[in-house]
């Protein structure tokens, strides 16, 4: 990489930091002025008594002005510090998140492989045969893919394998099971979560491909005798996977927020689940700390996929 570019990089970093200042502000201001209130979650709200809810919003630090209440969860942010969930046995928020974490990746990293696996493959032959059976229905399959949601391809598919053919669980990570028995409870949210990023993906390989095939190095290289394996991986592949960096990356952000539905259609204990736990219990540490993670992961995924293209292409110089 350039000097130029690194200085570029370098910058984009440096900015990160008013970004995500802006970004709690926001979260914050818009989570304390949504309905509902978490005193009146912590008690009965048929039987609650005003002053029972006074006391336990005084506890929780809710009857302060909303800027004071900003000002010392950014002072304890700065330090890394997230707080103590308002539930979950009052555990510490950055506890309860590691806890979770190790879930969602495993579920993120395998539908996107399994995505990848898919995409490229169907991509590059669909370029291939232009215009045929197999490119016009890989173009269908990828509109259905994008038009299906997340939670009704999953509920099908628990009423098929689970419920049906009782092939696989229809809930839970299988945190009892082991070996091969415990890798059944993360088939079905894999896929549902793979289906439409490979969706995604094999619109970008195909487009991608047909730009490249048609250039006058690949009919240079077909020309001197190359084999058709070769001139398809080793040159056409190698420059049609440039703009996929782009498209990996926002879809690779996608998964984080999109495992919110599939991880509690699916009873899985990541991060999806104990977000929407969290909101449900308007406990606003563990929202406040989730939101601000995720938001600090797109952004710092941005600056990233801007650093691969310069180092995967040195033709690239950021200005």
């Amino acid at each position: 990489m350039s000097a130029a570019n690194r200085g570029y990089v370098l910058r984009r970093l440096f900015f990160l930091v008013p970004m995500l200042v802006g970004l709690s502000i926001v979260v914050f201001a818009l989570i304390h002025l949504a309905p509902g209130d978490p005193a009146l979650a912590l008690v009965s709200e048929q039987s609650a008594d005003p002053t029972i809810v006074a006391q336990v919003r005084e506890n929780l630090g809710l009857n302060e002005p909303l800027p004071v209440q900003y000002a010392i969860w950014a002072a304890k942010v700065a330090r890394l510090d997230f707080g103590t969930a308002y539930t979950f046995n009052r555990k510490p928020v950055i506890d309860l998140i590691g806890e979770r974490v190790a879930a969602t990746l495993v579920l993120q990293a395998l539908s996107l492989g399994l995505a990848l696996a898919l995409a490229l493959p169907i991509g590059i032959v669909a370029a291939k045969r232009y215009r045929s059976g197999f490119d016009q229905s890989t173009t269908a399959g990828s509109f259905l893919g994008l038009a299906l949601p997340d939670f009704w391809v999953a509920l099908l598919l628990q009423l098929l394998f689970a419920v049906s053919l009782g092939w696989l669980p229809a809930s839970t990570s299988g945190s009892d099971a082991t070996g091969l028995d415990r890798a059944r409870y993360a088939v079905m949210p894999v896929v549902v979560l793979a289906f439409p990023t490979a969706a995604v993906l094999v619109r970008y390989v195909r487009s991608s491909m047909l730009e490249v095939i048609n250039q006058d190095y690949i009919a240079m290289a077909r020309a001197k005798g190359l084999a058709d394996r070769a001139v398809t991986y080793r040159h056409a592949l190698k420059n049609a996977i440039l703009p996929m960096v782009t498209v990996i990356g926002t879809q690779t952000a996608r998964l984080l927020s999109g495992s919110v539905v599939v991880e509690y259609v699916f009873s899985w204990p990541g991060l999806g689940s104990l977000a929407y736990e969290s909101i449900l219990r308007r406990d606003y540490p563990v929202i406040l700390a989730l939101t601000l993670l995720t938001g600090a992961f797109v952004l710092f995924l941005n600056v990233l996929v801007d650093a691969l293209y310069a180092m995967l292409d040195p033709r690239i110089a950021f200005d």
